[in-house]
């Protein structure tokens, strides 16, 4: 008989009864999940970085882009789905439907990964690595376990099952640091994205669901088809849009140039990965308020998130753009120092793609026209940046680059947030006067700083000014989150 313990994190995932857990333990949960798996992709990402250099830094995080763009084409999507429908049948207590709709999205989430792993193994031969026939097929395999990956993630917070993911992510990333080691060791620089495809892999295989998928009924196919068609136009032109930004960085800025930016991007995302924390806790929390009709509930949610992503967020990206330099230095070592002007730049453009979490999952957790509000404004923000990038990439190479990325999530991140301002009457402006007077601060104190050139005890005095007039500035959210916790 397979012990209690081995068939709770190793054993079939149950679907029928759940775990749902105070909201604070599943949040911290959901930082710790997150977490890790951040750390994965910020240490493959440095270690190559230090071990082999810009060159080949930019080369594999171009290839892992195009694997993450194509897992957000459909089945990422399917992930968010599990988390509202499976999530919204235990809420209306039909148990029987959570496991039918878990059985049918996997099944389409495997046709979709299994398509998506041979468009991105074609492009990657005959495109961005042109006659590569082994990364190719690492393409085509990464895609294919990060497909499948993204999608049990959504099916474990789905039913509160937050441990058993933190679990597998703790297992995942040793995995895959360790595999990675081997490689370099090995010197197989041929096989760098092997570590995280068998990683990804094994993640999924542990988690699939099982089910009858037949039990779900037409118009509820039709109404997750489309919530997956819509999301999955929302996720290519936020996250996409990030992944599309590297692997363009690395058409235009060839080598080092293009190691520039990958290592930037690397420092400037894992703080925005909040974004996905707050997600897995508030999708299905405003999904169950949706169901029962508690629109006070949805409301709240979102300006409280939106309240505390402003103050964290904005204390976070502002500290580490005003120790841009250090930082820089401390990760990736002194061949990295022409990626400092860089990484503000995408800084700003990750916090506006992340401040927006609490306004975008009101909406997609809302009806079919609300569903597609944040997907459409995402759409418009992509080709405002493409635009951008179009008209300053030949001046100014990958920082044009970094500059239409900046335009277009500007329009991504905070249309939602407005749309939700005026749409539920939030009274923000107070809010957002503030954070505009603690953004001059920052931009100032980062310009005189890169005027003066005063070093790194410059640096840090500047971050501690900054972050004590911000934390200042947040006095009444940081209050309010203290006397919701006591």
């Amino acid at each position: 008989m397979t012990p209690p313990l081995l068939r709770r994190y190793l054993g079939t995932v149950d679907l029928k009864n759940g775990a749902h857990g105070p909201l604070l333990r599943r949040g911290l949960l959901s930082v710790a999940s997150v977490g890790i798996q951040g750390a994965i992709r910020f240490l493959y990402s440095v270690v190559i970085g230090r071990v082999l250099g810009p060159a080949l830094l930019a080369a594999t995080n171009s290839s892992i882009s195009l694997a993450q763009l194509a897992s957000l084409m459909w089945p990422t999507a399917s992930g968010s789905a599990a988390t509202k429908f499976i999530a919204r049948a235990h809420g209306e207590g039909d148990v029987t439907l959570s496991v039918a709709t878990a059985a049918y999205l996997a099944r389409s989430t495997l046709i979709a990964s299994g398509t998506l792993a041979l468009i991105t193994g074609t492009f990657s031969a005959t495109v961005s690595a042109y006659g590569d026939w082994t990364t190719a097929a690492l393409v085509a395999a990464l895609t294919f376990t990060l497909s499948n990956y993204n999608f049990v993630r959504g099916v474990y917070f789905s039913v509160g099952l937050v441990p058993r993911a933190v679990v597998w992510d703790t297992i995942c990333a040793v995995l895959s640091l360790g595999l990675l080691a081997l490689v370099l060791f090995l010197h197989w620089n041929a096989l760098l994205l092997a570590p995280l495809a068998l990683a990804y892999g094994v993640y999924a295989a542990f988690g699939w669901p099982r089910g009858r998928a037949s039990d779900v009924s037409q118009s509820a196919r039709a109404e997750m088809t489309a919530f997956i068609a819509w999301t999955s136009v929302g996720s290519l032109a936020t996250g996409g849009f990030l992944q599309l930004s590297m692997v363009i960085a690395d058409a235009v800025g060839k080598g080092p140039e293009a190691g520039m930016y990958a290592a930037a991007l690397t420092l400037a995302t894992p703080a925005s990965m909040l974004s996905s924390v707050l997600s897995l806790v508030l999708f299905p929390a405003m999904s169950h308020a949706t169901g029962r009709g508690d629109q006070a509930s949805v409301r709240g949610q979102a300006d409280l998130a939106t309240r505390g992503l402003l103050a964290l967020l904005g204390l976070a990206f502002g500290v580490i753009a005003l120790l841009a330099d250090p930082i820089m230095t401390v990760a990736f070592g002194p061949r990295f120092t022409d990626a400092v002007p860089l990484l503000p730049i995408l800084l700003c453009a990750s916090f506006a793609m992340t401040v927006n979490t609490g306004a975008v999952n009101a909406l997609l957790a809302g009806s079919r026209r609300t569903v597609r509000v944040p997907s459409l404004l995402s759409a418009s923000g992509v080709l405002v940046g493409l635009v951008t990038m179009a008209a300053s990439v030949p001046s100014m190479s990958v920082y044009g680059v970094a500059v239409g990325y900046l335009v277009g999530a500007c329009v991504i991140g905070f249309g939602p947030l407005l749309t939700i301002w005026v749409r539920d009457r939030m009274a923000w402006a107070s809010l957002w006067l503030r954070f505009l007077v603690g953004a001059a601060v920052a931009s100032g104190l980062f310009a005189l700083g890169q005027a003066l050139a005063w070093g790194v005890l410059g640096d840090i005095i500047s971050a501690l000014i900054f972050g004590t007039l911000w934390v200042l500035l947040f006095l009444p959210e940081i209050r309010k989150a203290q006397r919701s916790r006591s």
